[in-house]
């Protein structure tokens, strides 16, 4: 994954998760169970981006296979991630909805009415980790 679409993505996911809001769907309505799992997952990439903590989203938030799409072409995900946070200015991300099918999972955030993305999220043992970030 090249830089610039690691920087799109990740714009994309910045225009999500707005504050305390990571497990309220856009009705004001708490998420729960898994559904609160994959949006606390959501928030996690929120934090991590705005604290610029590249080793966090690529060790614990991002799947394996991800962080080796952003490791491609002989950069590191840790490398590109610091790229691609330096690049982003607004890391407030809404989830909006959740939905979950077996061991997948689909995460819809915005940032305002005008910006809206779709993270997909894959078990990984007994949490969630990203597995794609599409705007």
């Amino acid at each position: 994954m090249s830089r610039v679409i690691v920087c799109t993505t990740l714009a994309a996911a910045a225009l999500a998760l707005g504050g305390c809001g990571a497990q309220q769907d856009a009705a004001g309505e708490e998420f729960e169970g898994a559904e609160a799992e994959v949006a606390q997952v959501v928030e996690d990439l929120q934090s991590a981006a705005q604290q610029g903590d590249a080793e966090e989203l690529c060790s614990r938030i991002l799947s394996r296979e991800l962080a080796g799409e952003l490791a491609a072409g002989g950069s590191q995900c840790i490398d590109e991630m610091e790229k691609a946070i330096g690049d982003v200015n607004d890391f407030d991300l809404e989830v909006t909805g959740v939905t979950i099918s077996g061991s997948t999972a689909r995460a819809e955030v915005s940032q305002d009415e005008d910006m809206t993305a779709t993270f997909e999220l894959a078990r990984d043992g007994s949490g969630w980790r990203v597995t794609s970030l599409a705007g």
